[in-house]
C-alpha cells in the first residue's frame, strides 16, 4: 500500500467509522424488528429487570436489622460500583500492598474502595508522587490509571445526592400508593359490607294500621320524610320554609306529648328534600330558591334537647341550574358524598370534606327533566328518572352515561328506589294506574309490576289518575316487602314473595274489601288489586249500624311514607295538608 493510499483512508476515516456504526446498528435491530412492529417493548431483552413492592403489608424493621441488611446488600456491591459510589467499611483498614514492588497497583486501588473517602484522597496521592522504582529500574505505571480514578470520584458529593434524592422520591411514591391502597381497600369494603338498611322491619312484620300519633305542627305541604340511621329521630320538610325534628321514642303511643323537640326555619323558601348524612350527625335541607344547607345536629344524648348549627351552604344559579327536586348522601371512604339533582339536568357530588365538588353529571334535557333518582348501595351507579318517562343510568366510577329505557306511556317518574335483591333492577311509581313497576335496566325490561287500578293490567290508558308519590322497600330476610301511598290516601302494604297476602294497611276502611291476583302479561309478571262485589241482601236484614267515628286515614293526598323501629315498627306518613300520621 502506498503513501498515496494511506492518505486517502486516513481522510475517510471518519466516513468509514460513521458507516461501519451504521449497519452494525442495523444488524443489531434487525431481530427487534418483530416486537416493535407489534407495539410491544421487552424489557427482558433489554436487560431491565422489574421490582415490585407490597402496598397492602407494609414490613416495618427495627433500625438494627436495617443496617445489618445494609452492610450485607453493600458487601454483594460490584466491585467497579464501590469505587465510584464508596463502601460503607470504615476508612482504617489498611490498604494491601504489593508484594513484588511494595506499590499499591491499579487492581488493588480498585479493590480496597477507599478513594471514594475525601480524608484519603491525600493517602492516594502521596505514593503517586514519590513512588519508589522497581529492582530492574523500571518505573511502575500506576500513574495513569490512578488519575483516572480520582477524575471519576472528583465530585462525590453529586453521585451520592442524586441517589439519594431519588430514594426520598421512591419512598414517597410508595407511601402515596399505600395510602391511596388503603383508601380504596377500605371502601370496597365499606360497599361489601354495606346495608340496605341499618335497623329492618322484624320478622314477620304486618302492620295492622292503628294510628298512634296525628302530629298537626306544619302549615303547608310536607315534601319530605327521612329517618336517621338509628332511627332515633325522623325529619320532616314543609313548603311553609321550616325542617322539623321529631323523637321516635314519643311516638309509641305512651306519652301524651308528640311534639316536634326542634324546628329549623332559616333557609327561605319552600323546603323541598333532605336526608340525614353520617348517622343522625349531620342533616342536609334544600330548598326552590336554590340554597342548599348542611345542618350540625349537637346533642349529648339524642334524641334529647338537640342543637342544630348551620356548618355548610351554597346557593344555586336559578337559570343555570335551577332548585334541588332529590338528594341523597353515601359514604365513600375517603369522600363523604352528597349528592342532589336540579331541575335543569345537573347531577352533583359534594364532597362535604373538602367542600368541592367531587363529580358532576349533565343530563340530557331532552330525555325530560328530573324527577328522582336512586344510588345503586354499592356505589357504582345511578339511574335517573325524568317527567317524560326515561330512566338513564350512569357509571359512577368513570362518570359516564350507560343506558336510558322509556315507559310505554311515557308517564312522569315520580319517585325511583334500587331493587333490595337484584342488583341491575330498578323500583320506579309512575304517573296513573297506582302503578309500581321493577325495570331490569340490563335488558330494558319491564319485570314486575304492582297494579291497584281498575284499568286493565299494563294498559296505556289511565281510568284512574291515581298515583303512587311515596314508595319503602325492605330485603326482609329474603322476602322483599313494599309499602306504598299516593294520591288515592290508602297505604298499601306489598308482600313480593307471596302477592296474595298483600292488603290495605289503612284508608281503605270506607270502601269495599280487595283481593290481589298474580298473573303474566306479555313476559310481565303483574299483580293486581281487583275490588271485591259486595253482596246485597234485604234490607230488613241489615243490622242498623250505630254512630260512625271519622276516618282515621288521611284527607290529602300521602306525600311521603318512611318506617322506624323502636320497640316495634313503625310506618310514617305525611300529606299535602301538612299532617304527619304515625301508624303501627
Amino acid at each position: 500500500m502506498t503513501e498515496e493510499e494511506e492518505d486517502k483512508l486516513l481522510a475517510l476515516r471518519d466516513f468509514m467509522l460513521k458507516s461501519n456504526k451504521a449497519k452494525a446498528n442495523i444488524v443489531d435491530q434487525s431481530h427487534l424488528q418483530d416486537s416493535t412492529q407489534k407495539g410491544v417493548i421487552d424489557l427482558a431483552a433489554l436487560g431491565i429487570s422489574g421490582r415490585q413492592v407490597d402496598l397492602v403489608k407494609t414490613k416495618q424493621e427495627s433500625d438494627d436489622k436495617r443496617a445489618r441488611k445494609h452492610v450485607k446488600q453493600d458487601s454483594n456491591v460490584n466491585e467497579e460500583w464501590k469505587s465510584m459510589f464508596g463502601s460503607l467499611e470504615p476508612s482504617n483498614i489498611p490498604q494491601p500492598m504489593s508484594k513484588g514492588h511494595g506499590q499499591t497497583t491499579e487492581q488493588e486501588i480498585v479493590q480496597t474502595g477507599k478513594p471514594l473517602r475525601s480524608e484519603s484522597s491525600a493517602g492516594i496521592c502521596a505514593p503517586l508522587s514519590s513512588s519508589p522504582q522497581a529492582a530492574d529500574g523500571t518505573v511502575v505505571q500506576a500513574r495513569k490509571p490512578t488519575i483516572q480514578v480520582l477524575s471519576s470520584i472528583a465530585s462525590p458529593s453529586t453521585y451520592q445526592l442524586r441517589i439519594t434524592t431519588c430514594k426520598t422520591e421512591l419512598q414517597q411514591l410508595i407511601q402515596q400508593k399505600r395510602e391511596q391502597c388503603n383508601a380504596e381497600r377500605i371502601a370496597k369494603q365499606m360497599m361489601e359490607n354495606a346495608e340496605w338498611e341499618s335497623k329492618p322491619p322484624p320478622t314477620g312484620w304486618h302492620p295492622k294500621g292503628l294510628l298512634v300519633a296525628h302530629l298537626h305542627e306544619h302549615k303547608s305541604a310536607v315534601n319530605r320524610i327521612r329517618v336517621s340511621d338509628e332511627h332515633s329521630i325522623f325529619a320532616t320538610c314543609s313548603n311553609d320554609g321550616t325542617v322539623k325534628i321529631w323523637n321516635s321514642q314519643k311516638m309509641e303511643g305512651k306519652t301524651t306529648t308528640t311534639r316536634s323537640i326542634l324546628t329549623y326555619p332559616r333557609i327561605g323558601g319552600r323546603v323541598t328534600t333532605l336526608t340525614f348524612c353520617q348517622g343522625s350527625h349531620y342533616l342536609a335541607i334544600a330548598s326552590d330558591n336554590g340554597a342548599i344547607q348542611l345542618l350540625g345536629i349537637e346533642a349529648s344524648k339524642l334524641p334529647k334537647s338537640p342543637k342544630i348549627l348551620p356548618i355548610q351552604s351554597r346557593f344555586l344559579d336559578q337559570k343555570d341550574d335551577g332548585c334541588v327536586v332529590d338528594m341523597h348522601h353515601f359514604n365513600s371512604g375517603s369522600q363523604s358524598v352528597l349528592t342532589y339533582a336540579t331541575v335543569n339536568g345537573s347531577l352533583v357530588g359534594w364532597d362535604l370534606r373538602s367542600s368541592n365538588n367531587a363529580w358532576i353529571l349533565k343530563h340530557d334535557l331532552r330525555l325530560g327533566l328530573i324527577t328522582s333518582f336512586a344510588v345503586d348501595i354499592h356505589q357504582c351507579w345511578l339511574c335517573i328518572g325524568t317527567s317524560s318517562g326515561t330512566m338513564a343510568c350512569w357509571d359512577m366510577r368513570f362518570q359516564l352515561p350507560i343506558s336510558s329505557h322509556s315507559h310505554p306511556s311515557r308517564a312522569r317518574i315520580r319517585r325511583l328506589l334500587m331493587h333490595p335483591l337484584s342488583q341491575s333492577w330498578v323500583i320506579a311509581a309512575v304517573q296513573g294506574n297506582n302503578e309500581v313497576s321493577m325495570w331490569d335496566m340490563e335488558t330494558g325490561d319491564r319485570r314486575f309490576t304492582l297494579w291497584a287500578s281498575s284499568a286493565p293490567p299494563l294498559s296505556e290508558q289511565q281510568p284512574s289518575p291515581h298515583s303512587v308519590h311515596g314508595i319503602y322497600c325492605s330485603p326482609a330476610d329474603g322476602n322483599p316487602i313494599l309499602l306504598t301511598a299516593g294520591s288515592d290516601m290508602k297505604i298499601r302494604f306489598w308482600d313480593l314473595a307471596y302477592p296474595e297476602r298483600s292488603y290495605v294497611v289503612a284508608g281503605g276502611s270506607s270502601g269495599p274489601s280487595v283481593s290481589y291476583y298474580r298473573k303474566i302479561i306479555e313476559g310481565t309478571e303483574v299483580v293486581q288489586e281487583i275490588q271485591n262485589k259486595q253482596k246485597v241482601g234485604p234490607t230488613d236484614e241489615t243490622p242498623r249500624r250505630g254512630p260512625e267515628s271519622l276516618p282515621v286515614g288521611h284527607h290529602d293526598i300521602i306525600t311521603d311514607i318512611a318506617t322506624f323501629q323502636t320497640t316495634q315498627g313503625f310506618i310514617v306518613t305525611a300529606s299535602r295538608d301538612g299532617i304527619v300520621k304515625v301508624w303501627k
